[in-house]
């Protein structure tokens, strides 16, 4: 009986490293690291990149949306007036020229850049 018992479960234990993603990214991106993956592969236009760059771009734009929808009217907001997609390319355009300076938490730097950018008004 307790060699069934054993052998279930290391059969259960090897299912699971087996079922265990390679290359799984991290939940943590510092700056640096957002920026790069947010650029994709240089050259080829969103569409035609290879699928290890495109992928690791669509989770960059997912980090960004989950820290804007955690955030926004909050810590930071947006004007009426601006389209989201204006104020997201205003805060890329601050992240490309601080490369290489951003060792820290991306969602602590994104915070930190929608707030300088998008104080939220005064309540009175």
């Amino acid at each position: 009986m307790r060699a069934l018992i054993l052998l279930s479960a290391l059969g259960v234990l090897a299912c699971s490293v087996a079922a265990s993603p390679r290359n799984a990214f991290p939940w943590r991106l510092s700056g640096d690291d957002f920026v790069a993956q947010v650029a994709g592969q240089p050259g080829p236009d969103k569409w035609h990149q290879n699928p290890n760059a495109a992928y690791a771009q669509r989770y960059a734009e997912g980090y960004q949306a989950g820290v804007v929808d955690a955030t926004q009217g909050r810590l930071w907001c947006a004007p009426p007036s601006m389209k989201p997609g204006e104020v997201d390319d205003r805060i890329w355009a601050d992240l490309h020229q601080r490369v290489g300076s951003m060792p820290g938490s991306a969602a602590a730097e994104l915070v930190r850049l929608y707030a300088e950018r998008f104080p939220c008004p005064e309540k009175r």
